[in-house]
């Protein structure tokens, strides 16, 4: 029985790797910036809320925070904020309102 297992390991393997590469495609689309004047820049975790915000800033106006301290929304007028934020340090740059807005934090009040 252990032998018909370690075979079966190969084949388990491609499954995944493919369901994985099959849902990349899917991500990579939905989080991409809609052409809109605001969005969603993701800092690395460890810089802490005031060194994100201050990178952020230096981009473009900050206009809330996300869901974590180290994600920021942020609004720009041309189409150079995207490339500055990643210069500031942004891992990704991606749409505030991607993945039913999980990146940006409520502002208090019942959004349903």
């Amino acid at each position: 029985m252990a032998a018909s297992t370690a075979k079966q390991w190969p084949a388990i393997a491609v499954a995944a790797l493919l369901g994985v590469a099959s849902v990349v495609p899917v991500v990579w689309l939905e989080a991409r910036p809609r052409g809109g004047d605001e969005v969603a820049a993701i800092f690395p975790p460890w810089i802490g809320r005031e060194r994100a915000f201050a990178e952020a800033a230096a981009a473009g106006l900050v206009v809330r925070r996300g869901a974590r301290d180290w994600i920021l929304v942020v609004h720009g007028d041309d189409a150079g904020l995207v490339d500055r934020l990643h210069a500031a340090g942004a891992w990704a740059v991606v749409d505030p309102v991607a993945f039913g807005g999980c990146l940006a934090r409520s502002s208090g009040g019942n959004n349903g």
